[in-house]
């Protein structure tokens, strides 16, 4: 519950007593790249701060996608509040999006920094917006950002990651003045190839060895029928430790140089007396293997490509570790019943067994810590109580479980999602 303190001194600047909200998202973050969160080979000190004064979903997932860029998918889901197949179906982005939601209900919306879902939704979508990167992938040195409202791409001289978070500051500073409540929605390109580090904070990384990502491979073992695609070819198979250890210390650096920029938005909000009046979420949209299981994208069934960052800090809101398993798209709904607005009826709840898919032949169910996946011709078990890396694929051992269950389960979560696939490869 918002504390009297807080509206007392939202009032006193001349502001609406509305809590504000606050969304950062980074782009291919894993889910284990937060110091606080038992990663000690990584420097995060802002986003440990926000552990400390939110909650850490441990199991919050991304449901999969339906081509390569899987952010695509990721972010409509986030931004519809709807499930994989109904947020990429051809209405799936008709409803009322999140910032449409909020600027109903009296919020200015403003986005910076990377949007992946076509410029006319992006006009819809918000009333206010600074430098904007409409495409996929861009280089983090002197990136092609226009302005919002005008199509025109332009190469800022700079970062990008500096330049997206200085276009939130200027707003976050404005707003301040603003009787309005602020929805503010700020994707960072970072930490998506070209992982292109500053040279300080690669410093950082370059001179430790770095624990590579569990199982690692020079190439993949199995054949998941999406091995040979962009993401993977970044470092073309069979790699060499060296070669993923340099990958990894670049991906660390850009976390760094991102999670010093999110302390610099945290303090411009306690710096104009906001941050006691804000709601905020930092969430990744998919994960990333970066060598794990062979593999360095995201176009996989397995933990490291599906799981993802996500921790909700701000009033009313306790300090506390959440591990029941949740989709990312989910925060729709929460942000609505945290901020006491009527959900639109097209957002989703959970239910059904958890359901993952990639394309049309990549698809996994999750029953309690037992999970089976299946792609092409392969079928993979796995215990994730015992085994979280999924390193001992039970498949075809005597400690195999039937998977009449697992097909059963997935009938069940092929209905509640509206999954069109028939069958199993």
């Amino acid at each position: 519950m918002t504390s009297r303190r807080s509206f007392i001194q939202a009032a006193s600047m001349g502001r609406s007593s509305k809590l504000n909200v606050l969304i950062l998202i980074t782009d291919d973050q894993r889910a284990d790249t937060i110091a606080a969160w038992g990663n000690s080979n990584i420097l995060t000190p802002n986003l440990d701060k926000l552990v400390r004064r939110g909650v850490s979903f441990r199991n919050c997932y991304n449901q999969g996608g339906t081509q390569g860029a899987v952010c695509i998918a990721s972010r409509a889901m986030l931004l519809s509040g709807k499930s994989l197949w109904r947020a990429t179906s051809p209405k799936g982005l008709d409803g009322p999006l999140l910032p449409e939601r909020f600027a109903e209900a009296g919020y200015r919306s403003f986005i910076s920094g990377k949007w992946h879902n076509g410029a006319a939704l992006l006009n819809r979508s918000f009333q206010a917006g600074g430098l904007i990167h409409l495409g996929g992938m861009g280089p983090q040195i002197n990136p092609k950002l226009q302005k919002f409202g005008d199509a025109r791409d332009i190469e800022r001289v700079g970062r990008a990651t500096p330049l997206i978070a200085e276009s939130l500051k200027g707003f976050l500073r404005e707003s301040s003045r603003s009787q309005e409540p602020f929805f503010a929605y700020c994707a960072f390109t970072a930490p998506h190839d070209p992982r292109e580090a500053a040279g300080a904070d690669l410093k950082l990384y370059q001179s430790r060895e770095l624990p590579l990502p569990r199982p690692w491979f020079p190439a993949p073992p199995l054949d998941n029928g999406e091995i040979d695609i962009r993401d993977e070819n970044v470092v073309p198979a069979p790699r060499t430790q060296q070669q993923c250890q340099s990958e990894l210390a670049s991906y660390y650096a850009l976390i760094t140089e991102l999670d010093r920029h999110i302390g610099e938005i945290l303090a411009t909000l306690e710096t104009t007396g906001q941050l006691s009046n804000t709601i905020i979420v930092f969430a990744g949209d998919n994960g990333l293997a970066l060598g794990a299981h062979g593999l360095m994208g995201k176009q996989s069934m397995y933990e490291h490509s599906l799981r993802v960052p996500l921790i909700m800090a701000g009033p009313g809101i306790q300090a506390r570790t959440e591990l029941q398993p949740m989709y990312l798209y989910e925060v729709y709904g929460r942000l609505c019943q945290q901020l006491k607005l009527a959900t639109p009826t097209g957002v989703e709840k959970p239910g059904a067994p958890l359901y993952f898919g990639y394309r049309d032949f990549q698809r996994s169910v999750r029953i309690g810590e037992r999970k089976m996946s299946w792609s092409k011709q392969l079928r993979e078990q796995y215990d994730l109580a015992s085994d979280p890396y999924e390193e001992r694929n039970l498949w075809g051992s005597s400690k195999a479980w039937a998977e009449s269950e697992f097909l059963a389960a997935q009938e069940l979560a092929k209905a509640h999602f509206s999954d069109p696939v028939s069958h199993n490869n």
